[in-house]
C-alpha cells in the first residue's frame, strides 16, 4: 500500500517539523506496514532520526532530525524547559477545577517514576439526556459503572489543553484516566463502555488527542508551530449543533 505524504511544518539544516497523522506508527517494526522512520525518509530521499515519540493513535507535531548530531541536540532541547509541548483532548466527564496541575506517579519498566501534567478546561459540552441516559453493558454483562447516577454515557465531554511537566509513556491518558477524565476513544486508559457508544453513536472510535503546538527554540528567538486539534469531525458536528 502506497504511504500518504507526510505534512512538514518546518525544516531547516537541522530538523523536520512534521504534522503525523492518527493510527501512523513513529517507529517500524515487526508487523508495522507504515511508519514515519520509513516514510518520511522515502518522502524527502534521506534517512531521518526520531528525536521524540507520539503515541500511534495521537496526532501532531513531532519533531524529526537530520543527522546523529542534530538529534542528540534536539533530543537534550525538547528535554529542557526552553521547549514546550501542548495538547489538545477532548475527555469524557469534566475536571473539578478549570485548571491545574496533576501530579502522581506513573509505572515504566516495573520502575515508579515522577510525573506531572498540567491542565486548562477549554469548554465543557452538556451530553442530551438521550445520550446520558442510554445504558451499556460492560463485558461481565452488568450495567457499566460510569460517572452518572444512572451508568450509560457521561453527561459531559470536555475540551482540555495540557501541557507535559514530564514525559512518560502514555502520561496524559494515564493521569486523565486517574482522574476520572478519560480521553474519548482510549482503548487501553479510558472508559471502554463510553467509547463503545461514542463509536455507535458517533462514529468515533479514535483516540482524540493532538499535539497541536510546539514552542521551539530556534537560531530567530522562541517561534511558535501550531496546528489546531484534528478532532473527529461528525463529533465536532454534533458539538457545535448542540447535540452533543
Amino acid at each position: 500500500m502506497k504511504s500518504e505524504n507526510i505534512p512538514i511544518i518546518y525544516e531547516d539544516s537541522e530538523i523536520f517539523v512534521i504534522n503525523k497523522r492518527q493510527g501512523l506508527a513513529v517507529q517500524g517494526g515487526a508487523g508495522v506496514s507504515h511508519s514515519v522512520d520509513s516514510d518520511l525518509a522515502a518522502q524527502v530521499g534521506q534517512k531521518i532520526y526520531l528525536v521524540h515519540r507520539l503515541d500511534k493513535e495521537t496526532s501532531g507535531l513531532l519533531v524529526c532530525a537530520k543527522d546523529p548530531r542534530a538529534a542528540a541536540k534536539w533530543t537534550r532541547i525538547l528535554g529542557e524547559k526552553s521547549a514546550e509541548k501542548e495538547y489538545k483532548a477532548l475527555c469524557f466527564g469534566a475536571m473539578k477545577n478549570p485548571r491545574g496541575k496533576i501530579c502522581s506517579d506513573i509505572v515504566e519498566h516495573g520502575v515508579k517514576k515522577r510525573a506531572e501534567t498540567f491542565y486548562e478546561t477549554e469548554k465543557v459540552f452538556e451530553i442530551p439526556w438521550e445520550y446520558a441516559g442510554e445504558n451499556l453493558e460492560n463485558r461481565d454483562g452488568k450495567n457499566t459503572e460510569s460517572k452518572v447516577p444512572d451508568g450509560g454515557f457521561p453527561r459531559k465531554i470536555s475540551l482540555l489543553r495540557l501541557r507535559l511537566g514530564t514525559g512518560r509513556m502514555h502520561q496524559l491518558r494515564i493521569h486523565l484516566a486517574a482522574e476520572g477524565v478519560p480521553i474519548c476513544g482510549d482503548d487501553k486508559h479510558g472508559d471502554f463502555s463510553a467509547n463503545r457508544l461514542l463509536k455507535k453513536k458517533f462514529g468515533i472510535k479514535r483516540l482524540c488527542l493532538c499535539a497541536f503546538r510546539l514552542t521551539l527554540p530556534l537560531a530567530e528567538g522562541r517561534r511558535t508551530f501550531e496546528i489546531e486539534a484534528e478532532f473527529p469531525s461528525r463529533l465536532e458536528e454534533k458539538v457545535a449543533s448542540g447535540l452533543c
